[in-house]
Order: C-alpha cells, then structure tokens, then sequence
C-alpha cells in the first residue's frame, strides 16, 4: 500500500537505491520541465566528466549540474562538502551557475548557506521537497512511474486527465479560430457585389482558402483519427494486463488483441506512436473538431 499525501515520492527518493545513472536521467528530465535548456549529460555510464554531470543553459547562459544521489539522509556536513566539490566545476568550465540536484532534505537554512557560500555564481538547489513536490505534478507523472514506480492514484488520475483536456481545448480553440477565419472569407466572398477587376488591385477569395472538404474525406479522416486513440489506449491497458494490475474477460480480451492487430496492419505499427504531448493534444483535438463538424458536441472523444 502507497503513503499518500506525497509521502511516497519523498520516502522512495530519499531511499534511492538506484544509482548514478537514473539519478542522472532523472534529474535531466525534471529539469527539462523546469525551463532548463540544451541539457548535455556527460558520462551518466561511466568515466571522468570534468566536474560536471551535464551542461544546459538558462536564460541563455551556460549552466553545469550536478547530481548526488545516495541511500539514505547525510549529514548536513556530506552534503555539503559534495556541493563544494561541484561547485569546482563551475569554475573549471567557464560557467555562469550550478544545479545542485540531490534526494537529501535539507532546511531553509542549509540551502541559505550553500547558495550565500558562493556569491559569485548562480545556484540553484533541487532538494529532496522540492523534486518530490515536482514529480507529484500531472506533468511528471510519467517520470515518476518510470523512476519511482509508482502509479496515479484515483485523485490523480483525475488531475491528469483534467490537466490533458485543458490542453486538448486550447488545441482545438486554435482550430476553431482557423474554422471561424475560413467562414468569414467564405462569407465575404458570396456578399461580394460584382465590381470591376483590374491586374493589381483584386484578391480572389479562392487564392486564400481551399475547398471544403468532402463528408466523405471528413469521415475517413475521422476513423483515422479514433482507431490511432484508441490503439494508444489499448497499448496503456494491454501494460497494465501484463502486469497483472488489470483484468478483462477473456473473450472481450480476445477481441480487443485482434481489433489492434487490425489497425497495425492497416497503419503500420511505426505510424502509431509513442505520441509526444503535443502529438497526442493536437490527435484528440482534430477528432474532436471533425466530429463536431458532422453535428456532435465538441470533446466528445469517445473511442
């Protein structure tokens, strides 16, 4: 059984028995989602990387990371002794600031002292609250299951999906803006009275928007759109299937594996993902925006 409340995160962070590697791989994405650029790791496997873990910039200047990771809370003395040997490596590659990323809570006064004790950088200090306050976030869900293991609650599965719709709604409200700018093109040109054409001073409606499309190309685009969703949410329950979190009736089960093979052979497997956020918002979006054309109401997004 999980601790709740984020109690969870904390205490599998703080008991890291993972090692460098993930530790590294981990910090590389939260700090990607933190507004951390051009994230470079060294030598996450192994060998010497020059008193840094990675480069990445902020707000345009050169940054190093380092990450200390180990099993258990250190003493105040430890930590800081290993910021102090990092911080080295600000120096040695001619960069602006520091993140210091590590699972070891610390007080407000301990990172005062840490960031006071180098007046000439910049430095950034990703502690044990703070990471885990970050990966308890819908946007880091992913990572923590990676890393962690640990799966949404039901709260958070609403967060989530919550999170995503919003997402899905300001895609599809720039496509309603493309919709609305078509219709006033069209409209302008049917009230259009007849006037005189001269070589340089006229606009044809028709350079500036295309032909509607067809009922039946918008239908087709449609099945397109539903059978590539849903294959992606068969993907995340046939994992959960796998790993015995799920069950589902054998003959419905049955069914769903050959209705999966089908759109595999019809797409090609390497057309069906993995889906980036973004990917992911503007597929929902335009199955939504068409359905909605065809006289459903908008988000339905059932698959």
């Amino acid at each position: 059984m999980n601790r709740r409340d984020g109690s969870e995160t904390w205490h599998r962070l703080l008991e890291w028995d993972k090692g460098q590697t993930p530790a590294e791989r981990l910090a590389a994405l939260i700090l990607n989602i933190e507004g951390f650029q051009n994230i470079d790791p060294s030598h996450p496997l192994g060998g010497r990387d020059g008193l840094k873990d990675m480069f990445l910039t902020f707000n345009g200047a050169k940054w190093i990371g380092a990450v200390y990771f180990p099993r258990g809370q250190q003493s105040f003395t430890t930590i800081e002794n290993k910021f102090q040997h990092d911080v080295e490596g600000v120096r040695k590659n001619n960069a602006q600031g520091i993140v210091f990323f590590t699972n070891q809570e610390m007080t407000l006064g301990e990172r005062k002292q840490l960031k006071e004790s180098e007046s000439d950088i910049d430095v950034q200090i990703y502690h044990l609250e703070r990471i885990s306050s970050i990966l308890n976030t819908p946007q880091a869900y992913g990572i923590r299951m990676e890393f962690l293991d640990i799966e949404m609650s039901k709260d958070e599965q609403v967060s989530y999906f919550s999170t995503h719709t919003n997402q899905i709604k300001d895609t599809m409200g720039g496509m309603y803006e493309t919709l609305q700018t078509i219709t006033r093109l069209l409209e302008e040109k049917n009230n259009r009275e007849p006037q005189e054409q001269t070589e340089n001073n006229n606009i044809e409606c028709d350079e500036l928007v295309d032909k509607p499309r067809s009922v039946d190309e918008i239908a087709e685009a449609i099945e397109e759109f539903f059978e590539k969703i849903w294959f992606d949410r068969h993907l995340s329950l046939s994992y959960r299937v796998d790993s015995g979190l799920t069950t589902v009736a054998p003959e419905i089960w049955e069914g769903a594996l050959k209705s999966a093979q089908r759109v595999i052979d019809k797409y090609g497997e390497e057309n069906l993902g993995p889906y980036s956020d973004f990917e992911w918002g503007m597929l929902n979006g335009k199955l939504s925006a068409l359905r909605w054309v065809l006289g459903d109401e908008w988000d339905m997004l059932d698959t």
